[in-house]
């Protein structure tokens, strides 16, 4: 029996312009609301001015490097604002022991680029069911690629 669907406010952090744009266009497809950042500094700052608005993204899907701060740094920062923020990663970058680095941060998966909507779809669903659990699962299933 699959789960019932789960609109998601999602926070999206990539420096890279047309990545982003294609990341929101099929999250947006899929019924998602979007917001967008392209520095780490610019999502937190969005993320605080979302809480305020009390529309606080539920999941963060981040760009392991962008200008400012890694996509980890981002996610520690996003994490004080947003404590219950889900985070999957993005990367371009193939150097060993990142996946590792990821999950001991708490992320829930490492994607690679170039991006297939399918992983990103994956990922998400995982989420999704973790979040209709109420976030009470402490499984340690991840979905990496």
């Amino acid at each position: 029996m699959s789960s019932p669907f789960v609109r998601l406010k999602i926070l999206l952090v990539d420096d890279d312009v047309g990545c982003l744009e294609s990341l929101e266009n099929l999250l947006e497809l899929d019924g998602h609301e979007i917001s967008t950042a392209t520095r780490g500094q610019e999502a937190v700052a969005l993320a605080r001015e979302l809480r305020e608005q009390k529309r606080e993204p539920e999941l963060s899907i981040l760009d392991y490097h962008v200008p400012d701060l890694t996509g980890l740094e981002t996610y520690e920062l996003l994490s004080q604002e947003l404590p219950r923020l889900g985070a999957i990663f993005i990367t371009g970058d193939a150097s060993g022991g990142l996946e590792e680095r990821v999950l001991s941060a708490g992320g829930l998966a490492l994607v690679h680029k170039p991006l297939d909507s399918r992983r990103i779809r994956g990922a998400v669903s995982v989420f999704q069911q973790r979040w209709v659990a109420g976030h009470e699962d402490d499984s340690e299933e991840t979905f990496l690629d």
